[in-house]
């Protein structure tokens, strides 16, 4: 199980990005928003549970290509 400080910190990376990247900020600001939503979600008698988040890997990836275009 990510633990709340993980999944706090991870909203917060999205946030940060979305400031970085303007073109993909309503993305980035959706993923923290979901991010921050796990993280005050309360874990039902111990079970674990599995967070799995196509959609940042996926604006990774996007960022990264960004980037090389920006840079040459």
């Amino acid at each position: 199980m990510i633990s709340k400080l993980e999944l706090n910190s991870r909203a917060e990376l999205c946030r940060q990005l979305a400031k970085r990247e303007p073109a993909n900020g309503v993305l980035w600001m959706a993923e923290a928003e979901n991010w921050s939503r796990l993280s005050k979600k309360k874990s039902r008698g111990g079970a674990e549970e599995k967070i799995d988040s196509g959609i940042t890997a996926s604006l990774r990836e996007q960022s990264v290509r960004v980037a090389k275009n920006l840079n040459g």
